[in-house]
């Protein structure tokens, strides 16, 4: 299998994803489509076949993410979106997952794609590679905060969840479909977070609320994970690490995506930190997306 150009993995960027650490166990493939599911109106399930090099058992993984490579809008190109592989199953000799993928207004390489995709679609894939999963310590209750775009992360993360732990989870999203297919286990409640269909996805604040009320309520030790809108994320990430003292190993917190701008000026602001931290540390440590925002 031949390996992408640099216009797709990172470009001028291309050593923070080729980095050891980024690329230990991940492998190069396909995915071919089999079915697409309209789960709601604003989230469209992929189902695939992998033709991959890669360790079976890294696919089970809690929150295992890959990388499509894509046609960029005006198909001269190709750039890379990251999505979380909600699910992983082996029939016979053929091995399924699932994709997630949140619909949205306006054109994007993703949308543009999905909007042509058929079952015998294929597209090339980069992972996996497990992504960040919530801290479990004895003895505290797991606080999750999470939109749409993290509910395939959230159905990993219930699946593997730890016996002994407690949990609350806050889930804004417009359809509470998307709430009641999660399997939750005993010991977790997930409360959901109702979104109007005037309201844009990331402006209601409600997971910041969330959890500026979920602080007060849980005053003795806890663990945070969040996963969302980048400018609600960095008020959760803010109050819990600067107000609340918590350390990183406490506080697991990403932005999945921005309003006001597209995944590509994302996707490259996040790769030119990361080489600038890089360039002061030859390990990849970086723990949660703003120790290396701020």
């Amino acid at each position: 299998m031949t390996e992408p150009t640099e216009a797709v993995y990172g470009g001028r960027h291309r050593r923070v994803l080729d980095h050891p650490d980024h690329r230990e166990g991940v492998n190069h493939g396909t995915m071919t489509i089999t079915a697409i599911t309209d789960i709601t109106p604003s989230l469209a399930r992929v189902e695939a076949t992998l033709d991959h090099e890669g360790d079976a058992s890294r696919w089970l993984a809690t929150n295992p993410a890959i990388r499509l490579e894509l046609p960029d809008l005006d198909a001269s190109s190709t750039v890379s979106r990251v999505y979380t592989v909600r699910s992983y199953r082996e029939d016979e000799d053929r091995r399924f997952i699932e994709v997630d993928i949140v619909r949205h207004e306006g054109s994007s390489p993703v949308m543009q794609w999905l909007s042509h995709a058929r079952t015998g679609t294929s597209v090339r894939i980069l992972g996996p590679r497990p992504h960040f999963c919530p801290p479990f310590i004895d003895g505290r209750p797991a606080l999750l905060f999470a939109d749409e775009t993290a509910i395939p992360a959230l159905a990993t993360i219930l699946r593997d969840w730890p016996e002994v732990h407690t949990g609350l989870i806050w889930a804004e999203a417009r359809d509470r479909a998307v709430i009641d297919e999660l399997c939750v286990p005993k010991g977790v409640e997930i409360r959901w977070l109702s979104r109007a269909d005037t309201e844009e996805p990331g402006s209601t604040g409600r997971l910041v609320e969330a959890a500026l009320e979920a602080s007060t309520a849980y005053p003795e030790p806890i663990t945070v994970w969040a996963c969302g809108e980048h400018q609600e994320m960095r008020q959760i990430r803010n109050h819990f690490r600067r107000d609340r003292q918590m350390t990183r190993e406490e506080v697991q917190v990403f932005g999945y995506w921005r309003r006001g701008l597209t995944s590509s000026e994302i996707d490259e602001a996040r790769l030119q930190r990361y080489e600038e931290a890089l360039a002061l540390n030859p390990r990849m440590t970086v723990l949660d997306d703003f120790d290396v925002d701020d």
